[in-house]
């Protein structure tokens, strides 16, 4: 299979690797809260060792949620990141965005 048909099919193996290579600098970044890296890393890492699981004898559970944790560490860290240097910028933040507008009660 040539390597277009891999893309076509949605499998990036460099994407993904470059996503772990992201969460671990992220998880050692101390602009990440302290929280947010023990919540999601520890919460895959219990699933991976539950003794329960959904689907027994196979892994694809598992390393499935452990992709998303990651994908999920990664978006939530670069986000309070990105927070936190607006705030140092002096910039307000964009979840509490004023729209000025005018208005009039109808009865």
């Amino acid at each position: 299979m040539s390597q277009s048909s891999y893309h076509s099919k949605g499998v990036n193996s460099a994407g993904f690797l470059q996503q772990a290579a992201r969460a671990v600098q992220l998880l050692f970044d101390s602009r990440v809260p302290g929280s947010l890296k023990l919540m999601l890393p520890a919460a895959a890492a219990l699933y991976w060792i539950w003794p329960i699981d959904l689907m027994p004898g196979l892994p694809i559970d598992d390393i499935a949620v452990l992709i998303g944790a990651m994908a999920l560490f990664v978006k939530l860290a670069t986000e309070a990141i990105e927070r936190q240097q607006r705030q140092a910028e002096g910039k307000p933040p964009q979840d509490d965005a004023v729209v000025d507008t005018t208005w009039r009660v109808i009865e």
